[in-house]
C-alpha cells in the first residue's frame, strides 16, 4: 500500500504558513530598499520628462519669434470688399490709398460654329493653339477627328497648361469652346490649322485676319487708379502696384473711389509678446515645482538638488534679464519694452508700456527678439543645449534608466534567492514535522504500554 505525507498533518504545525512568514521576513528589508530606490528613480525620471516637455513647449513658443516677419504683420481694410480686398506683408508701409476700379481683367473665350453633334467628324491634320506665352500643337487623325475627340486631345496635351476645351450643346448644334486659363490681354487665344479643310472651321487668327470661330469674351487687362495714378494689371490680383500689398479685385465701379487702409498689426505682435511671457513663466513654474523644498513640511520636489535643472533656471533668469546682442533694434533689454522680472524669476508684461513702444517703434520690437543675438534666439540656443544628447540632463536620464534596469535585475536575483530560502526552510520544517509526528506516535505507544502494566487496570485501581 502506497504511503504519502503532507507537512503539518502529523504534527499539527502550519509548515506552509511558517515558511511563508519567514520568507517574507527575509525578503522585506531588501524588497523595501529596492522599492524605495525604484520609486525615487521613477519619480526623478518622470520629473525630468516633465521638465523636458516644458522646455519643448517653450521652444515651440520661441520658434515663430525667431523670424522678424512674425512681429511685422500688417492689417488691411477695404471700404468696399465687393470691389476689392487686400493683404499686406512686412514690406508694406502703413498708409491710406484711394482705389478706383475701372474694369476687371478677363480671359479669352472663343467658340466654333455649330456642328451637327459632338461626334461629327471635323477633319485630320494639326492644330496649333496659343494663349499668353504658351504655344502647343495637337495632332488630329482618324478616327479621333470628331469634335469631342478634338476637345479631349486639347485638354490631354502634355504641353497644354493655358487653354481649356469643352463642348456646349445648344439648340443649333454642338460647339467647341476654348477658354484661356489665365486673365489679361496677353491670354488671347489663337488657333491655326493644317491638313484637311474641315479643320479650317476651328481657325481663329486675328493676326492673319481669319476668324472662323467667334469671340465670346475678349482678353483684357484690369484697369484701376490708385491715388489718381493709372494702373494696368494682367490679372485681378494686383501685386506690383503698392510695395508689399496685394490687391484682389472683385468688382468694378468706375467713377467711385474707395479707401484701402494699411496699418501695423499691433494685436498680432502684442499676442506674440504675451505668448513669450506666458511660455517663459510656464517653464519657470515647471522647473520650480520639480526642484522646490518646503522648509516647514520638509517636503522636497523630485529634482531637488539636481544641478542640471537648477542651473537651467539660473541660466534662463540671467538670459532673460540680460542684454540682447548683435540686434539692429534700439532696444537691448526686455525691460525697455515693458517686460520686467519678478523676484521669483517670472516675467511680467506692462501692456501700457508695450503700447507706447508699438506706437513709436513698432518694427523694432521684433528685432529685439529675432535674429542672431535676439532674446528668442538666445533662449532657444540655451534650451537646445539643455536637450542635447550629451547634455547633463540627458546623461542623468540615461543614468536613471540604467538604475531602474539594475533594480529589475536585483529583483530577479532576490526572487531566485527567496525560492532557494523557501525550499530550504520547507525541507527543514518538513523534517521537524516528521520528527514531531514520530515523537507523538512514540508517546502514544508508550502511554498504551504503561496503561497495560499490572496494577494500572481499572479493577485494581478501583
Amino acid at each position: 500500500m502506497a504511503s504519502f505525507s503532507s507537512p503539518g498533518i502529523g504534527s499539527g504545525l502550519d509548515v506552509a504558513g511558517i515558511v511563508s512568514q519567514l520568507v517574507a521576513a527575509e525578503r522585506a528589508p531588501t524588497q523595501t530598499r529596492l522599492d524605495q530606490r525604484e520609486a525615487q528613480a521613477l519619480a526623478k525620471l518622470s520629473a525630468l520628462g516633465t521638465v523636458k516637455g516644458a522646455v519643448g513647449t517653450f521652444q515651440s513658443v520661441l520658434e515663430p519669434l525667431l523670424e522678424l516677419e512674425t512681429f511685422q504683420g500688417r492689417t488691411t481694410r477695404s471700404d468696399n470688399e465687393e470691389i476689392f480686398t487686400a493683404t499686406a506683408d512686412s514690406n508694406a508701409a502703413p498708409g491710406r490709398y484711394g482705389i478706383e476700379v475701372i474694369s476687371l481683367a478677363s480671359g479669352s473665350k472663343i467658340r466654333s460654329d455649330a456642328f451637327a453633334a459632338p461626334d461629327t467628324v471635323v477633319g485630320s491634320g494639326t492644330l496649333t493653339i496659343s494663349s499668353g506665352s504658351e504655344t502647343f500643337t495637337v495632332d488630329v487623325a482618324s478616327p479621333t477627328d470628331t469634335l469631342v475627340e478634338i476637345a479631349g486631345a486639347i485638354n490631354d496635351s502634355e504641353f497644354n497648361t493655358s487653354v481649356l476645351a469643352s463642348i456646349v450643346n445648344s439648340v443649333d448644334g454642338s460647339h467647341l469652346v476654348l477658354t484661356s486659363a489665365e486673365e489679361g490681354a496677353a491670354s488671347a487665344i489663337q488657333v491655326l490649322a493644317s491638313g484637311d479643310p474641315g479643320l479650317d472651321a476651328l481657325v481663329y487668327d486675328t493676326t492673319g485676319g481669319i476668324t472662323n470661330m467667334t469671340e465670346v469674351d475678349a482678353a483684357a487687362d484690369a484697369s484701376l487708379y490708385i491715388d489718381g495714378l493709372e494702373v494696368s494689371a494682367t490679372s485681378n490680383v494686383v501685386t506690383d502696384a503698392i510695395e508689399g500689398v496685394s490687391i484682389n479685385l472683385t468688382g468694378a465701379e468706375a467713377g467711385t473711389v474707395y479707401d484701402l487702409v494699411v496699418g501695423f498689426d499691433n494685436e498680432a505682435a502684442r499676442e506674440q509678446v504675451r505668448s513669450f511671457v506666458d511660455g517663459y513663466n510656464e517653464l519657470m513654474a515647471a522647473l520650480s515645482s520639480q526642484t522646490s523644498f518646503d522648509a516647514e513640511s520638509l517636503i522636497a520636489g523630485p529634482l531637488f538638488g539636481e544641478s542640471s535643472v537648477r542651473n537651467l533656471g539660473f541660466d534662463l533668469r540671467n538670459t532673460a534679464g540680460g542684454i540682447a546682442s548683435n540686434t539692429s533694434s534700439p532696444f537691448q533689454a526686455l525691460a525697455e519694452i515693458g517686460i520686467s522680472t519678478n523676484l521669483d524669476g517670472t516675467l511680467e508684461l506692462d501692456e501700457s508700456a508695450l503700447s507706447d513702444v508699438f506706437a513709436s517703434s513698432f518694427d523694432d520690437v521684433g528685432r529685439l527678439f529675432s535674429g542672431e543675438g535676439g532674446f528668442a534666439t538666445l533662449l532657444d540656443n540655451l534650451l537646445g543645449e539643455f536637450l542635447e544628447p550629451e547634455s547633463a540632463i540627458s546623461t542623468r536620464t540615461d543614468g536613471l534608466e540604467a538604475l531602474i534596469d539594475d533594480i529589475g535585475d536585483q529583483r530577479e536575483a532576490l526572487d531566485a534567492r527567496m525560492l532557494a530560502v523557501e525550499s530550504r526552510l520547507t525541507a527543514q520544517f518538513s523534517a521537524l514535522d516528521s520528527l514531531i509526528s514520530q515523537l507523538d506516535s512514540t508517546s502514544a505507544f508508550l502511554g498504551q504500554q504503561l496503561a497495560a502494566l499490572p496494577g494500572n487496570s481499572p479493577s485494581t485501581n478501583g
